[in-house]
């Protein structure tokens, strides 16, 4: 299918490079990275197919080819705000912080502080430039408390809440973080609302703070640390290494896995294993489940995944009371998961009542990871989470700064004809 968004014309530099923003969302980054070349051959003064060529490359962490690109764009285009954020953000991870500072003054001398967008750049930058600083951050605080609608910004508030938490300003944090949470409230909005907490979660005293007067005892659950109380009080995240403290012989199957949202998973490792959660409540009727797992290598063409709901409406129950549901991958189903990485898998059944207990049974063949279940919806069957490793500082949802090909480009390059006819990235991925 992706062949066919080709077939437009392949000596078009745009097709070409969203061509290679599509194989990005799919994790394929070396071959996203010949897209967008090949693209630069054609037409080496498109700013935006640079642009993308460097986040691939960052992706990558092969930062000295990213200043080469964003160097070009800066060239061509001096005023790039993406270009500038982005170069003082490699300089930073580089450790490179005379560089990194310089970036910055000449980002702050030729961006339009009236845009949003440049806004958020730049107090982004001066964040991590000033982590250590509580004057300076103060001062950070001062400037975003002045702009208008701040509410209507995720990123600032996002950027907001972690000055708070570096200042231990924990009560006006979390009042941020509720905001967040209000703005990603509804089913489909969860995934972002997970993304902000990516980077929230190595602050353990925030964690601590926020549940120090929260007297629910999760235990039975094998919910015990901050961090996973929240995660599962406000949007039913259930880390599945809570289960080794309620089973430590799976102790042996834990490993840390820093794109876990936990930082820690349960690995098949080559063999048969069977999970079986404890019954958990959730206050809303009709939702879905989703499971969040990572399909590294299929061993043998006899394997399957299956996953199994009993739920109930009532809080005494036995076992044959339950309702019982099953969905089963086999071998095809489970090979079109295999090498995707860390992807949340939506199940195609939706759960009624208000107690449910899931198990999930993976056979022998397959190694597998598993992170966490979510109550809950998302747009597809499959959404790929991105490689939190690779992502270091960059801001949740950073591609508003360098929208893809049919949005930055549709008034200018796109005749109606041709917009009508550019596939959605969703429907590229259904057919695959």
């Amino acid at each position: 299918m992706l062949d066919k968004l080709l077939n437009f014309n392949k000596d078009d530099s745009l097709i070409l490079c969203y061509y290679g923003e599509i194989l990005c969302n799919m994790r394929q980054y070396s071959k996203a990275i010949s897209y967008f070349t090949k693209a630069n051959i054609i037409d080496p003064e498109n700013t935006h197919n640079l642009n993308k060529r460097a986040i691939a490359y960052y992706t990558l962490q092969d930062y000295n080819k990213v200043l080469l690109d964003l160097d070009k764009v800066i060239q061509l285009d001096p005023l790039n705000s993406f270009a500038y954020y982005f170069k003082c953000l490699i300089y930073y991870i580089k450790k490179d912080i005379d560089n990194a500072i310089m970036v910055f003054e000449e980002c702050k001398k030729l961006l339009d502080f009236n845009d949003i967008l440049a806004k958020i750049q730049q107090l982004h930058l001066e964040y991590l430039l000033n982590k250590n600083n509580s004057t300076e951050l103060n001062n950070i605080l001062t400037k975003i408390n002045q702009i208008s609608n701040i509410k209507n910004s995720e990123l600032l508030l996002f950027i907001r809440c972690k000055v708070y938490v570096e200042l231990k300003m924990y009560p006006e944090a979390i009042l941020d973080l509720n905001l967040l949470y209000d703005k990603n409230r509804y089913y489909y909005q969860y995934i972002s609302y997970i993304s902000y907490i990516y980077l929230l979660r190595e602050y353990t005293d925030f964690w601590l703070y926020l549940n120090v007067n929260n007297n629910n005892d999760l235990s039975e659950l094998g919910i015990v640390y901050g961090f996973s109380k929240h995660m599962y009080k406000e949007i039913k995240v259930y880390f599945i290494s809570n289960l080794v403290n309620l089973n430590s012989e799976l102790h042996q199957l834990q490993e840390n896995d820093i794109n876990s949202l936990s930082e820690k998973i349960i690995s098949s490792k080559n063999k048969e294993l069977y999970l079986n959660l404890p019954m958990l409540y959730f206050q809303w009727l009709y939702y879905g489940i989703i499971w969040k797992i990572n399909v590294k290598e299929i061993l043998n063409k006899d394997c399957f995944i299956k996953f199994i709901i009993k739920s109930t409406d009532s809080e005494q129950y036995k076992d044959s009371e339950l309702e019982h549901y099953e969905h089963v991958l086999k071998y095809e189903d489970v090979l079109k998961l295999e090498g995707l990485g860390w992807i949340e898998y939506q199940l195609p059944i939706n759960v009624y009542e208000y107690y449910v207990q899931l198990s999930i049974e993976i056979n022998g063949s397959i190694n597998m990871q598993i992170d966490y279940f979510r109550r809950g919806y998302n747009k597809e069957e499959i959404t790929y989470i991105p490689n939190i490793s690779s992502m270091g500082d960059l801001l949740p949802n950073f591609h508003k700064f360098c929208p893809n090909v049919p949005e930055t480009f549709k008034d200018k390059y796109f005749s109606r004809k041709e917009m009508e006819n550019l596939l959605e990235l969703k429907d590229i991925i259904n057919h695959l």
